[in-house]
């Protein structure tokens, strides 16, 4: 029984290398013949076509707030009033009309401006301080006479432009008679965060839906013992963590400025950065040694770098390049007015930017553009389908955000102002 079933295993083994050899012929079948214009004539597959009766369209309510458009802002300014600032207080005195032109035009921001100055925590300033100001501590507006008022800001629903540019014009004190040696700008700016409770000094100022912004004036570094990044995340914990609520400015002096327009603690002066100069003796004929001190050259310039940096950390949402081409100023610009202006732009842009969530995916018609409409106007008006159209555009206008299924409206679109206005939103949903 063995040797049947040793040979056919040997048989099997032959029989399959056989058919593995085996030269198997494949049939001709004869293919057709066509024209080259046949070939090619490939016609696109068409875009599916709706009938226009089928297609639904729907105003997105959404939940009343998601529509409404009250632009807010508080801006804070953190002036320095050491005695070397006191022609930079004037040339913003004298120019912060160009800084709020942009409010003015639309009317549509409803801000709020109100100032404190910086800080020196030694004991000297304790003692001799004859401000009468806390640290932090919201400056009493002035009217356009320089006399003090009850109010510690300035808003759009007052006569503000005298008020404003008598209140920035904070005054200087000599640090002989008490006034600061060393600038803190963090510390303050802290403070003010924290005086907002009830019967706080701060109370009213704050709003909890407005844009915050920061605008530090200065000639000097930042001493604060808070870091940069420290600031930055308080002021993002103030706004609830909403990063997008946040913005800082500064109008500083730069690195590259002569020191003649520097704080004494930017200067290359063996005080106050001795690593710039080598201690030379000297010992005269009468024996008295004496030391003297020489720039070693090593040192080219100081800028305020705990200031950008903490205004770069500020603006989260902005690439540090673009913060410092449009938010870090020079405080020695000759046209100071023109910087201002732009700040007072920028802020206006931001502050009317609005982004609104869509509950439904939009159809997209033929030509690949989205089927939204966003309307403004007041209430009555938007439910009988009136309003002002917004253009779909990037410039002046709105876009869709697919990722986000958003709609965002620019901060350039130009508005006419219309007390309790706010925006409609018409659809053809994808799957209605």
């Amino acid at each position: 029984m063995v040797g049947v079933v040793a040979a056919l295993t040997a048989c099997q083994a032959d029989t399959a290398d056989i058919y593995a050899r085996q030269h198997i012929e494949q049939p001709d079948i004869p293919q057709p013949e066509l024209k080259p214009d046949e070939i090619l004539d490939i016609k696109p597959e068409e875009r599916p076509k709706f009938d226009p009766a089928e297609i639904k369209w729907i105003t997105q309510d959404g939940g009343k707030r998601a529509y409404d458009f009250n632009p807010r802002t508080d801006i804070l300014f953190v002036i320095d009033d050491s005695d070397s600032m006191k022609a930079t207080q004037e040339n913003l005195s004298r120019n912060i009309n160009r800084f709020i032109e942009g409010f003015r035009k639309n009317r549509m921001i409803d801000f709020r401006i109100g100032v404190i100055s910086v800080w020196d925590s030694s004991e000297r300033f304790a003692t001799q301080n004859k401000s009468g100001y806390s640290e932090g501590e919201l400056r009493k507006i002035k009217d356009s006479n320089g006399r003090l008022l009850k109010s510690r800001y300035v808003s759009r629903f007052q006569g503000f432009e005298g008020s404003l540019a008598a209140t920035l014009k904070i005054g200087v004190t000599p640090y002989e008679q008490g006034g600061p040696e060393t600038e803190q700008v963090f510390a303050p700016l802290s403070a003010a965060l924290k005086k907002t409770g009830r019967g706080a000094v701060n109370e009213d100022f704050f709003r909890d839906d407005a844009h915050l912004v920061v605008v530090v004036v200065t000639d000097a570094e930042d001493a604060s013992s808070l870091s940069p990044q420290q600031m930055a995340q308080e002021l993002f914990a103030f706004k609830g963590g909403n990063k997008k609520k946040v913005s800082a400015y500064g109008v500083l002096v730069r690195k590259d400025d002569p020191d003649s327009v520097k704080d004494w603690g930017l200067k290359v002066h063996p005080k106050y950065n001795p690593q710039c100069f080598d201690t030379i003796e000297k010992t005269a004929k009468n024996g008295k040694v004496t030391t003297e001190s020489k720039n070693n050259g090593t040192c080219t310039g100081f800028g305020p770098e705990r200031l950008d940096q903490f205004i770069i950390e500020a603006n989260a949402e902005v690439k540090p390049e673009d913060v410092k081409a449009q938010q870090i100023l020079s405080l020695n610009q000759k046209d100071f007015g023109k910087d201002l202006a732009k700040i007072g732009s920028h802020i206006t842009l931001k502050v009317l930017e609005k982004e609104i969530l869509l509950n439904l995916r939009p159809r997209v018609d033929a030509n690949g553009k989205v089927m939204v409409r966003v309307r403004y106007g007041t209430p009555d008006v938007l439910a009988k389908g009136g309003g002002v159209q917004i253009p779909n555009q990037a410039k002046g206008g709105w876009l869709y955000d697919p990722e986000t299924n958003s709609v965002k409206i620019g901060g350039d679109v130009q508005y006419e102002y219309v007390e309790g206005a706010g925006f409609a939103i018409d659809m053809a949903p994808l799957n209605y």
